[in-house]
């Protein structure tokens, strides 16, 4: 029989029951215990770990560079060499411009650089977004101050030094910014400057350069600028400075003293500059009263040394705007190429880079072959129809007159299509495969660079199979691959064949001096100053002769009688735009050409002349103009060439008749 109080053993369990939870209670609490202690010993050995480390095995390495947060070496930005003309007379020069700079390792953080920017916005009236554009130029580098802006005034930069607790790692220096005394003159020619790429950096002209280019630097970025830097751009003084934690200078030290670049002494002639200059620009206002005429070149060479004299690109540009920074507003005015306006591209230097189909100034270059291969001789004599036929294409003179039979000087002088036509037929009847004509061109200056010391320079094309073969998948030129009649056609100046102003003016040259294709050459030598004050060539460049027109004498001259004709002759293309010019005082030869855009558009020609003189025999200079969609090379391109010539014959307009005609021949 069971004893005890009805329920006890239960009773008995549930007491059993709740020791058994407070124990597991207290189990999980130790457990939680235990694993955030071993949390706090790992965290703490961790920390205990990092400084162990800061504090004693990298002491040495943070020390120095706390030492080097101490210490900085500063470079000067060096007055870079003056560019000179052939007379001494400047074409770029220096100024020295009161700018505010800002120290990006003081000014650290957007919040601070957005405040600096508010305050210096409204002092020196300047847009916020020009200041934080130039504040976060990767260019320069961190050690450095950045110039934001430039030509400050003396009570903005008072104003600055007075109050340094609102103006905190903003400072000011007396930086050299280069000057254009003559304007817009030769602006493609000089080039601009401005501070050096990562890219320019890597590249082998400035990676092995000595002394070293840094981030910030200011380089050329084209033109002479660009070719001549590492002579131009001097030795910055390198100056060890000590600051306090607030950037405040206790000590400075020079390292290496500053030396100002040495000076560049062009063949460019400044006068002669000028005066083709204004040509151009004249000779282009007046083809518009009747066509596009958007741009054009002139090159002005002397043919016995290949030096040019004189280049002319226009649009044109002010390189002053580039050389102290430049505002969108002002990069916008620079022009670019676009699908609707393909023109519009002021920096391009449409004298080395212009790359046109030549028309007919091409045609020294096909009798050239045509004699240089055996196929003709200054002795060949050919008819000039209307028309010519070669196999089932039908190819029309620029006049449907019979002219009759004509040699190679007649042929120059009237500009007769059907004469060349039938001489490329026989260079590809003959040779085919073999390439004469091309070869040819290629010897006389063309489908390469002219090797002028001028970046940007473009190569130009002269068609081939090669070249139909690479094109073939991409168009339909060469769908059926090289044709015969694309050889008559270049014999014209026309087809795919394309070339730089500065090319014709190689050849043309080569034709009045003898055979020789020169190397083109814009510097002449380098200078600096003696302890004396005077001028004292420390280098002298030289160029050489690329080529030499496989010519002799006798065919050279029979090229030489027929560009004579051209403007002095009866018949010639070009006469009617020198009547009245002292040709007897100031003899010249030359070539009209008119490029075909397009079939049947004459609005769409571009203008040709190329020339040389004022010596018949030993010319002085040559002269190779163009200007785009202008019409006919006599009408167009031929009156810029004579005003040339004009001034530099001396022709005084008052005594001297002049008749300006046009003829819409060549």
């Amino acid at each position: 029989m069971r004893s005890g109080r009805p329920g006890g053993d239960r009773e008995r369990r549930r007491v059993n029951n709740d020791s058994g939870e407070v124990r597991a209670g207290i189990d999980r609490t130790k457990v939680r215990l235990s694993v955030l202690g071993i949390v706090i010993l790992v965290a703490f050995g961790a920390l205990f770990s990092r400084l162990w480390f800061l504090q004693v095995l990298a002491s040495e390495q943070y020390s120095r560079d706390a030492r080097e947060n101490r210490v900085r070496k500063v470079r000067s930005e060096p007055p870079r060499g003056r560019i000179l003309d052939i007379n001494g007379k400047p074409l770029v020069t220096n100024r020295w411009s009161l700018s505010v700079t800002i120290d990006r390792q003081v000014v650290a953080g957007p919040r601070r650089q957005r405040r600096i920017i508010e305050k210096l916005a409204v002092l020196l009236d300047e847009p916020r977004s020009e200041l934080r554009e130039r504040l976060a130029d990767t260019a320069v580098s961190p050690y450095k101050p950045v110039p934001v802006a430039n030509d400050v005034s003396r009570q903005d930069v008072t104003y600055i030094q007075e109050n340094p607790e609102d103006f905190r790692g903003v400072d000011f220096d007396l930086l050299p910014i280069r000057k254009y005394p003559n304007g817009n003159t030769a602006a493609h020619l000089l080039g601009y400057v401005g501070s050096i790429s990562e890219g320019l950096l890597e590249e082998p002209y400035f990676k092995d350069a000595s002394p070293r280019y840094r981030p910030g630097d200011i380089v050329g970025q084209a033109g002479v600028e660009r070719t001549y830097d590492r002579w131009l751009r001097g030795t910055p003084e390198v100056k060890k400075v000590i600051v306090n934690s607030t950037g405040e200078v206790i000590h400075q030290e020079v390292i290496r003293e500053e030396r100002p670049g040495n000076d560049l002494v062009l063949a460019l002639d400044l006068s002669l500059q000028k005066l083709t200059e204004d040509a151009l620009l004249d000779g282009i206002l007046a083809a518009r009263g009747e066509y596009q005429a958007p741009a054009g070149a002139v090159t002005v060479m002397d043919p016995d040394t290949g030096r040019v004299v004189a280049m002319a690109s226009y649009p044109t540009y002010r390189p002053a705007m580039l050389a102290d920074g430049i505002t969108f507003k002002e990069w916008d005015s620079l022009g670019f190429p676009t699908k609707d306006n393909p023109d519009d591209d002021r920096i391009l230097n449409r004298a080395i880079a212009g790359q046109r189909p030549p028309g007919s100034t091409y045609k020294v270059v096909t009798a050239g072959a045509a004699m240089a291969s055996g196929v003709a001789s200054t002795s060949t004599y050919l008819s000039c129809p209307g028309t010519y036929q070669y196999r089932d294409v039908t190819l029309s003179n620029w006049t449907s007159a019979d002219s009759g039979v004509m040699g190679f000087a007649q042929s120059l002088e009237q500009s007769c299509d059907t004469f060349y036509y039938e001489l490329g037929a026989r260079m590809e009847d003959t040779f085919g495969a073999q390439e004469v004509f091309q070869k040819y061109a290629r010897k006389a200056g063309f489908d390469n660079p002219t090797g002028i010391d001028v970046l940007g320079e473009a190569s130009g094309r002269v068609p081939d199979r090669d070249w139909c073969d690479e094109i073939n998948d991409t168009t339909d030129i060469c769908k059926y691959g090289w044709l015969p009649g694309y050889t008559v056609n270049m014999s014209i100046g026309q087809g795919d064949l394309i070339v730089t102003p500065l090319q014709m003016a190689t050849t043309y040259a080569a034709i009045g001096n003898g055979g020789r294709v020169w190397e083109p050459q814009v510097a002449s030598h380098m200078q600096n100053t003696d302890t004396e004050g005077k001028d004292r060539t420390i280098r002298t460049f030289r160029n050489e002769v690329a080529n030499r027109l496989p010519l002799d004498a006798a065919e050279i001259g029979v090229l030489q009688t027929g560009l004579r004709a051209v403007i002095s002759g009866a018949q010639g293309t070009a006469a009617s735009a020198f009547a009245g010019f002292p040709l007897g005082r100031a003899p010249l030869a030359g070539k009209t050409g008119t490029a075909q855009l397009a079939s049947g558009e004459t609005e769409l020609n571009d203008a040709w002349f190329v020339s040389y003189g004022p010596s018949s025999y030993d010319p002085d200079y040559v002269i190779s103009v163009y200007v785009e969609k202008a019409g006919h090379g006599g009408e167009s391109a031929a009156p810029i060439a004579r005003q040339i010539w004009e001034g530099i014959a001396g022709v005084d307009k008052k005594t001297d008749e002049v008749t300006l005609a046009t003829d819409s021949s060549g």
